[in-house]
């Protein structure tokens, strides 16, 4: 009810295990069990996502900025060293819009109408919040890498075309060719003013694994969101209605001794 767009993944499952000798250790898992272990490893994935913020049918005016909050250089504008701010950088191009996330900074990304605007005069967007992230523990030479090239940015920004839907390639696992897929397609470096804006989002976790993990994993979560920023005029969820619980407390709170007191109206929301 607020705008808000949450996509959330989650992992559960049965470890697969490695056998241990008598006395054995492997630095690259965790013991489960005598004679057991299971090895560290990393699950991925890809979210694909067709954004048309505020556009009619047949509209493409689209562009992707990024968002870092930067601390104040100490001086007259920071005299107390605790001022930082928000700096926007336009990502024109598609060399340009392979990025990473950065916690430290609260690095998130903005897709923007250029042709809307709010009340205030800004730009109607939606924002793409990472949630915790990763990226491939392998070296730049890792045989995967080859197919799985996408797995090098946490952030992918390419136009739309139709033939590019897979960000690995059709049938990867069946394709003996290198550069198949997204690292391919932004080597065109083709504009991203003013279009048909494709994200791909890459998320996913890297999972050492716990005595508790076994012999079911419990769920745990990874996902994202996409809020909306400046695309609404005003909250849109303040005139949401109350849940049954509400009702029901508030309905005992106006009786008093068998009189019932007045409820001050309340006013809606305008967007």
């Amino acid at each position: 009810m607020d705008g808000k767009i949450e996509a959330e993944t989650k992992l559960t499952g049965i470890l697969s295990l490695g056998a241990l000798l008598p006395g054995e250790f492997r630095k690259y898992g965790t013991m489960i069990s005598p004679g057991l272990y299971a090895p560290v490893h990393q699950h991925f994935f890809v979210a694909r996502m067709d954004m048309a913020v505020d556009c009619k049918p047949g509209e493409a005016f689209n562009q992707v900025v990024e968002v870092d909050v930067k601390v104040e250089e100490p001086g007259e504008k920071n005299v107390h060293n605790n001022a930082f701010y928000a700096e926007e950088r336009l990502l024109k191009s598609e060399l340009e819009a392979m990025r990473d996330c950065s916690p430290l900074s609260a690095r998130h990304w903005i897709v923007r109408n250029t042709r809307a605007v709010n009340r205030t005069g800004q730009l109607t967007g939606y924002k793409l919040v990472p949630g915790s992230n990763c990226l491939p523990l392998a070296g730049a030479e890792a045989k995967f890498l080859r197919r799985a090239s996408f797995l090098k940015h946490n952030l992918w920004v390419t136009p739309y075309a139709h033939d590019e839907m897979f960000p690995g390639g059709e049938f990867p696992n069946q394709n003996p060719r290198v550069d198949e897929g997204l690292a391919t397609w932004v080597k065109q470096n083709r504009s991203l003013e003013e279009t048909d804006i494709v994200l791909w989002y890459v998320f996913g976790v890297t999972h050492v694994p716990r005595l508790e993990d076994w012999p079911v994993m419990p769920v745990e979560r990874i996902g994202f969101m996409l809020m909306p920023h400046g695309f609404f005029n005003c909250s849109p969820a303040v005139d949401v209605p109350p849940n049954a619980c509400e009702l029901e407390a508030k309905d005992n709170d106006v009786k008093d001794n068998g009189v019932v007191k007045p409820i001050k109206p309340v006013l809606p929301a305008k967007l």
